[in-house]
């Protein structure tokens, strides 16, 4: 049952989503020093001074109660902007409907690619949105399978940045492990032997050639176990993904990080000779922090579910255990310093500033100028 209030809505310069919040504390790094209000989008209340805007938006904008609730009480606030992750897209959507005249940051939560683009994440273009966008790949992405032309600003990652902020980057990073497979594990599907659903196919292959090359070479595993940071574990994952890479990964001695740490993954990478996995925000952020990585991407015929959108020595195709094996290596045998320094461009290319936490720094820019009635 939806919750009645009776106070009024506090003042505020910026609106965020609580629900944003679970997943990208961020977001309170950039607004920091702002007036904030947090807005609730699951079971949002209804407010009793709100009646009369609620029932008028109810009434000609054909919208539900609870997005209507949301809109009143961003309105009495006087918010000036609202900063929202790009997965949140519907409900930018419906604000900017009810809101048109407040301007939206909304942040990418990772890398683009056209199949999530077409089927997952439909953000579009709307007067005063700007979507941050990680590299330039992406803005390009957008110009070829977005018709609305979306105003995009090349940013980089959030996330990495703060990683940054609390971790600097070393130059000489020490090599605590010799090679990181950064997990997607999603459930008990993963242990079919014959997977029918290309992902888990792409998956089962890449863990294959893992174990046996491990194998080959007596070397340990260090797991990158799922964190937490687009829904809530369930019960037991975290048990049921460890043992699932136990049976996988027979007779190799393993590590696993621990995903309740924040950042834990990317320490682990920057403490690792290679890092290996799909082409996941995870690697292309440890790739643009200049470690050696090595991708193992999806043929482009059969889709860009797991795409990369730059060739080189960090990227596999759908391989044979025998080129998977020359590829890492061929990566193990290399000074990262040398291979970082070849592929910078690319390196740059999907993802900016990647080396610095200048990101959370432009992003509060864009709040600024939008607080202060300024284009952005």
């Amino acid at each position: 049952m939806r919750r009645i209030e009776f106070s009024a809505a506090p003042r505020a310069d910026v609106a965020l989503l609580k629900r944003n919040l679970e997943f990208w504390p961020v977001f309170r790094e950039v607004v920091s020093g702002f007036s904030t209000i947090e807005l609730e989008t699951v079971s949002s209340p209804l407010n009793i001074r709100d009646l009369a805007p609620v029932v008028r938006d109810l009434i000609s904008k054909k919208t539900t109660l609870g997005y209507a609730s949301i809109a009143a009480r961003f309105h009495k606030s006087g918010a000036r902007v609202l900063l929202a992750a790009d997965q949140v897209w519907q409900v930018a959507d419906a604000l900017n409907d009810l809101l048109p005249s407040i301007p939206q940051v909304l942040v990418a939560h990772g890398t683009q690619r056209s199949e999530i683009m077409r089927h997952y994440y439909k953000v579009v273009t709307r007067p005063g949105r700007v979507l941050c966008v990680w590299g330039q790949s992406d803005v390009d992405l957008y110009r070829e399978v977005s018709r609305d032309g979306v105003e995009c600003r090349v940013v980089g990652s959030l996330r990495n940045a703060d990683y940054l902020r609390l971790y600097p980057l070393q130059m000489d990073r020490v090599k605590r492990h010799h090679l990181l497979f950064v997990s997607q594990y999603s459930g008990q599907e993963e242990d079919n032997p014959s997977p029918t659903s290309k992902r888990n196919q792409i998956l089962l292959s890449l863990k294959n050639h893992l174990r046996q090359y491990c194998a080959e070479h007596s070397l340990e595993l260090t797991v990158a176990l799922r964190p937490p940071v687009s829904a809530p574990h369930v019960a037991n994952q975290v048990s049921e993904e460890i043992a699932h890479y136990v049976r996988v990964f027979a007779d190799i001695r393993l590590h696993f990080t621990d995903p309740s740490m924040a950042y834990d993954t990317y320490l682990a990478s920057d403490e690792s000779d290679v890092t290996i996995g799909v082409p996941s925000g995870t690697l292309t952020e440890s790739f643009g922090r200049g470690n050696k990585v090595l991708m193992f991407r999806q043929s482009p015929e059969s889709g860009s579910y797991y795409g990369f959108p730059v060739e080189g020595a960090w990227l596999v195709t759908e391989p044979t255990y025998e080129q998977f094996a020359e590829r890492l290596d061929f990566l193990r045998g290399q000074p990262r310093a040398e291979l970082v320094a070849q592929w910078r461009e690319a390196r740059e290319y999907v993802l900016a500033n990647a080396e610095s936490d200048s990101p959370l720094r432009i992003v509060r820019d864009l709040v600024t100028r939008s607080v202060n009635g300024e284009r952005v």
